[in-house]
């Protein structure tokens, strides 16, 4: 039987990072951005990435119609934040109805109880309310399939709006 040597994580990353920012916003399917790491190096690649990379870069590291990209296009890096909100939304649900709801009343007297139930609670009425501003999975789908519209204002020699003047 054959080991793999543990490879370290920001090896795996830069590896990973270098073949999907060479593939532009077209991005690559799992296997060709995953190279010749393992499974485990690609998964621990991918956590160095998004910990230390992309905060290097100022790029986005998502992961989109089955592809990753390093990218700053507004709608691909929506699309991916609002999928991996939902995602968490689903489990902090199931937290909720699986350890926390069918607790004894006396139970709900307990202060770390009450921390549990408020932050599960907070987290409820956040996504309720991204998704009832039309920020939901869907609406985020949508908008990735619709190409943006280019701005006429340069062509017209106008200036740009007040918010690249206020940065």
């Amino acid at each position: 039987m054959t080991t793999t040597r543990r490879q370290a994580a920001h090896d795996s990353g830069e590896d990973i990072w270098n073949r999907v920012v060479e593939a532009g916003d077209d991005g690559l399917p799992r296997e060709k951005a995953m190279g010749q790491n393992t499974p485990a190096q690609f998964e621990r690649g991918k956590a160095w990435i998004r910990d230390f990379q992309c905060g290097n870069e100022k790029t986005g590291f998502v992961l989109v119609h089955s592809r990753y990209a390093a990218t700053n296009n507004v709608d691909m890096n929506k699309l991916y934040a609002t999928i991996r909100l939902h995602s968490l939304y689903r489990s902090v649900r199931r937290v909720y109805k699986c350890a926390l709801a069918n607790l004894p009343p006396e139970a709900q007297s307990d202060l770390s109880i009450k921390v549990l139930l408020k932050t599960c609670d907070d987290i409820f009425r956040a996504m309720k309310f991204l998704e009832e501003t039309g920020f939901s999975a869907d609406a985020a789908a949508k908008a990735a399939q619709v190409k943006p519209k280019t701005s006429t204002a340069s062509a017209r020699g106008r200036k740009t709006s007040g918010a690249d003047r206020r940065r």
